[in-house]
């Protein structure tokens, strides 16, 4: 999953790292200021003087990531075995940060730390007995590409669909998940990035493929 310092919809975003419970609005004009108000928050990794263009992993962790780790760290010295009261109202305060950026108050957010680990919780809980399609696309992640890879060996069905021509992508996903002479009631999800890695290219109608799979019972995966 990307991960993202701020997040916003429009010309506003809202600057939240370095704070607890409160959160001030930045507009566009201000995240093209130099220096950028945001740098303040990432001091240790030090994007005032150097930049970084990636923008996965390797991109630079915010000041409140260490802060975080070393707060579990002390909680779980001080409390032991009774950490995990703590550690599970903190995951509670991440997901209603993710509830409040995705507008969606009663939202049910799943944390795990990759993408992998996500996969695995949602197909878990899907019913891979009796909907043994997956469509998917030639330009996911590794960290999809494997599993999907790994459980087309034990007779689950991948339909990959080339990412190119990308203009018309969602609409071939669609097609792949209830056409073909294929019943529509057999294809479990269909799983597509909404930026393609290995070009940085942005999936175009995504919500006409969400409203298809929503009319057929699939599931849609957006990374």
């Amino acid at each position: 999953m990307t991960e993202t310092a701020a997040t916003g919809t429009g010309d506003t975003a809202g600057d939240t790292a370095g704070t607890s419970g409160s959160a001030a609005t930045l507009t566009a004009v201000d995240l093209r200021r130099s220096p950028n108000p945001l740098a303040r928050h990432y001091s240790r990794f030090g994007v005032e003087d150097r930049l970084t263009l990636t923008g996965h992993s390797h991109q630079a962790w915010p000041d409140v990531a260490r802060e975080g780790l070393l707060e579990a760290f002390d909680d779980a010295a001080a409390a032991r075995d009774d950490k995990w009261d703590r550690a599970m109202a903190k995951a509670e305060e991440v997901r209603d940060g993710y509830r409040r950026l995705l507008g969606d108050p009663d939202g049910a957010v799943a944390l795990a730390a990759s993408t992998h680990e996500l996969l695995i919780k949602l197909l878990s809980g899907l019913d891979v007995r009796h909907r043994r399609r997956l469509v998917t696309t030639g330009g996911e992640f590794h960290s999809a590409r494997r599993q999907f890879l790994r459980l087309a060996e034990e007779g689950v069905e991948v339909v990959w669909v080339d990412p190119d021509p990308i203009a018309t992508l969602a609409e071939r996903l669609a097609d792949a998940a209830t056409g073909g002479g294929t019943p529509a009631d057999t294809t479990l999800a269909v799983l597509v990035s909404a930026v393609l890695f290995e070009t940085a290219r942005i999936v175009p109608n995504l919500g006409a493929l969400a409203e298809v799979c929503a009319a057929h019972g699939i599931e849609l995966v957006v990374d």
